[in-house]
């Protein structure tokens, strides 16, 4: 007998999903500091983790150094490495056709912009959404699961996947 199984991706936004900016601040990179818990709940994703970003990759490296997660992530797509950006439904297949292996593999999505989780959805993502607003997630059908932060998002999917 054939066992069903699928790999796992997990896709992060980096600022404002991974990394809060504090409100009315600028974020500058002295602000960002090693993160122990995060790395421990990255670390327990079974799959594989990628940094999905607008930004520069310069500026996602220089964030998940800082924060002691680089080795979590098996690569980061920004501005800078695919040729479109969020919310762009170029960029998700984009994505979709550099990471897919092929078989029943779900791609995990986690984001703060509701319009970047609608396309996620649309080409069958699982969408997460990282907001303070998390609540309102009912109104959003594309919204699959919402959490005021990164830490609850991976502590809940630490024991169901």
């Amino acid at each position: 007998m054939l066992l069903n199984i699928r790999m796992i991706y997990y896709l992060f936004d980096l600022d404002d999903t991974l990394i809060m900016h504090p409100k009315g601040k600028q974020l500058n990179y002295d602000m960002i500091q090693s993160d122990n818990k995060l790395n421990h709940l990255l670390s327990k994703c079974n799959g594989e983790c990628y940094i999905y970003t607008n930004g520069t990759g310069g500026h996602a490296l220089e964030c998940i150094e800082r924060m002691n997660i680089k080795d979590n992530f098996t690569k980061v797509y920004s501005r800078d490495t695919i040729p479109f950006m969020k919310p762009d439904f170029r960029s998700f297949k984009s994505v979709t056709n550099d990471i897919y292996r092929g078989g029943n593999d779900m791609f995990f999505f986690f984001d703060d912009q509701l319009i970047n989780l609608k396309i996620a959805s649309s080409v069958g993502w699982v969408t997460f959404w990282i907001h303070p607003d998390y609540k309102k997630a009912i109104n959003y059908p594309f919204v699959a699961m919402a959490f005021p932060n990164i830490y609850e998002c991976l502590t809940y999917l630490e024991n169901k996947y």
